[in-house]
């Protein structure tokens, strides 16, 4: 697999704190080596990436979404019992103060607005 032959050179882009922990790497197991360091540790893993920090903050979006939307079904359900209960005593009861929860609704979809957008920016990075 391996060659004597190496001429085929590959960029690599990293970060500060990355690029120092390669150079650490290599110096203390590759005698400075950071082709032979990356190469090693390329035909070594086979395991699963490590997730970013901004993949890492996905779950909790997800959670605190989860949540928001359970939330909702629970008041919408809780709201919507109460309007057929009242509509079963009086047919023409239905009045503003009853479909105002659903306006309050809008809020909490708006948190899950910006849960989302969070998301989709942390995906970007």
């Amino acid at each position: 697999m391996s060659s004597n032959n190496k001429t085929i050179i590959i960029r690599l882009r990293v970060d500060e704190a990355t690029a120092k922990a390669i150079r650490t790497k290599a110096n203390s197991h590759f005698n400075g080596n950071i082709s032979a360091c990356i190469r090693c540790a390329t035909l070594q893993y086979d395991g699963e990436a490590t997730p970013s920090s901004a993949n890492s903050e996905i779950p909790a979006l997800l959670t605190a979404i989860l949540r928001q939307l359970k939330k909702i079904g629970t008041n919408v359900n809780q709201t919507t019992h109460q309007i057929n209960e009242r509509m079963k005593v009086s047919p023409y009861g239905l009045s503003a103060s009853d479909i105002q929860p659903f306006v309050f609704f809008r809020n909490d979809l708006s948190a899950i607005w910006v849960h989302l957008n969070q998301i989709k920016i942390k995906e970007r990075l």
